[in-house]
């Protein structure tokens, strides 16, 4: 259909194109760009205004009832989309290119960069409950396969043949050990599962309306088209108006603060130190670059870091940046060439689920192993963790029920439309809520240093041998030269200073 065929590729594309910046110019980090939960309340109430369809009927010159498939109204509301998430970007690029980013660490300490990090897997949990449960069996196996590949048989070495050429030893061959179970984990878990549900989909083994079953992709692989190149302004000119501002404002800061526990994950993960403050800075700048380029050519959905990606560095135990890159230039393929997107689209929902509740369920981990900082023995620190987190998860439950029952809303309703949508975006995200509650307890209810384990916990190099490998994994070649040449750019919050060095 013509409206998921452009909004797929659409996102696609401009995630494949912001992953690019991110890893190139930004945090520097392996991290993917991709939609955000926290955009869709908001987009939801844009796009609920008028039946959405892929088709509409209309009276042509000779007074036959035709069917169409380009709908105005979709495109108007896209347009909105696109207009609303344009202006509220310009917030995040004034929070990172102000260095607003870099100021908020001087506030946030290990406590709450734990619960941030363990609420962002905590509050995905919904997602992977509804995609597992559509068939708990092949859930479970993928579970089973990841587990089995990923920890008992990570330090297998697999034989593989090779051949290679040089002018000096000329041709080579031989066979060569690998630890592929360590590294393809996930692909290979995958690949098992997916051609065991064409197994029982083709045997009848898997009935109709079962979610696991890999149906007939012709007539969705013919529908599609074979290139779609998105391009600014397809949707129409972009529309602005308060209330749709105000929601996107209030999801761009929430995810903002997310990114900033993502970056801190995924440095983890990875085996990178703790990014400085420059580094946040000059990501959170250019994760609002993407959004408003989002805006500009995409589906009017903002773009953050990839929580879900972070748990795949986990499990596979690659951080690379040139495998977040061939992923971003795989991105821009099934964005661009319609007919293998919808390829990758077949994968079954149970696959997806048993893969998530492995992911989330390491991204949660990533936050708790935060608290080795802290004193855990401090009843301070118990009351402050407990209360966040708990809040963390029941105000999004809350604020789900808001979302799908309108008498339920009626809860929220201070005489001001766009402040009442401002509130409900802000409740739907649990990572913010819980971080903002840790934030505001472990900076107001005595305690010292130690016992908050800001002592321990450091967010930027001591020594010169940390300081260098700062320099490799967040200095970024362009920004350096620029600098080298114009000292005076050194000034701005997202450049490393002298002191850096």
């Amino acid at each position: 259909a013509v409206v998921s065929t452009q909004s797929t590729g659409t996102m696609f594309t401009m995630c494949g194109i912001t992953t690019m910046i991110q890893v190139l110019f930004g945090t520097r980090l392996p991290i993917i760009q991709s939609g955000s939960w926290i955009f869709f309340p908001v987009a939801a109430g844009i796009l609920s205004k008028t039946p959405c369809k892929d088709e509409y009927h209309v009276i042509d010159e000779n007074g036959n009832n035709v069917t169409q498939t380009w709908d105005p109204n979709w495109h108007s509301r896209m347009a909105e989309l696109q207009g609303n998430l344009m202006l509220a970007s310009l917030a995040q690029m004034l929070l990172g290119g102000f260095g607003l980013v870099g100021l908020l660490l001087k506030i946030v300490g290990p406590i709450t960069i734990a619960v941030m990090i363990s609420l962002i897997g905590l509050n995905l949990a919904i997602v992977a409950e509804y995609q597992a449960s559509q068939n708990w069996g092949i859930s479970l196996l993928m579970v089973l396969l990841v587990t089995v590949f990923s920890e008992y048989l990570k330090n297998v070495p697999v034989p593989l043949p090779y051949v290679s050429y040089s002018r000096d030893e000329g041709l080579k061959y031989g066979v060569t050990w690998l630890r592929l179970f360590s590294t393809l984990s996930v692909i290979i878990s995958l690949a098992i599962a997916w051609i065991l549900c064409g197994i029982l989909t083709a045997t009848g083994t898997l009935g109709e309306g079962d979610k696991a079953r890999i149906g007939d992709m012709s007539k969705s692989i013919n529908d599609a088209t074979w290139f779609y190149f998105p391009y600014p302004g397809q949707f129409g000119r972009p529309v602005v108006n308060v209330g749709g501002f105000v929601g996107f404002l209030a999801a761009i800061l929430a995810g903002a603060i997310e990114s900033i526990g993502d970056y801190f994950a995924c440095a983890k993960l990875a085996g990178a130190p703790p990014p400085p403050k420059y580094a946040l800075n000059r990501g959170i700048l250019l994760e609002g670059v993407g959004c408003f380029l989002a805006g500009v050519c995409g589906p009017g959905l903002g773009v953050t870091s990839y929580s879900e990606n972070i748990g795949a560095i986990g499990l596979t135990k690659v951080g690379s940046r040139r495998v977040i890159l061939c992923s971003a230039i795989l991105m821009l393929v099934m964005g661009m060439i319609g007919k293998i997107g919808v390829l990758f689209a077949s994968i079954p929902s149970p696959i997806i689920g048993g893969m998530y509740m492995v992911m989330f369920g390491i991204v949660t981990a990533v936050g708790i192993s935060n608290l080795r900082f802290v004193d855990l023995t401090s009843s301070r620190n118990v009351f402050i963790i407990g209360v966040s987190m708990y809040f963390g998860v029941v105000v999004p439950m809350w604020s789900g029920k808001i979302m799908s029952d309108p008498e339920a809303a009626k809860s929220i309703q201070t005489g001001n439309e766009e402040f009442d949508q401002l509130v409900r975006v802000i409740c739907t995200s649990g990572m913010i809520v819980g971080a903002a509650i840790a934030c505001f307890l472990d900076n107001t209810i005595p305690g010292t240093s130690k016992e908050r384990g800001l002592t321990s916990y450091k967010f930027t190099a001591q020594s010169c041998a940390d300081k260098e490998l700062l320099k490799k994994v967040y200095h970024e070649p362009v920004i350096e030269f620029l600098a080298g040449r114009l000292p005076i750019l050194r000034k701005l919050p997202f450049v490393p200073s002298k002191a850096d060095f």
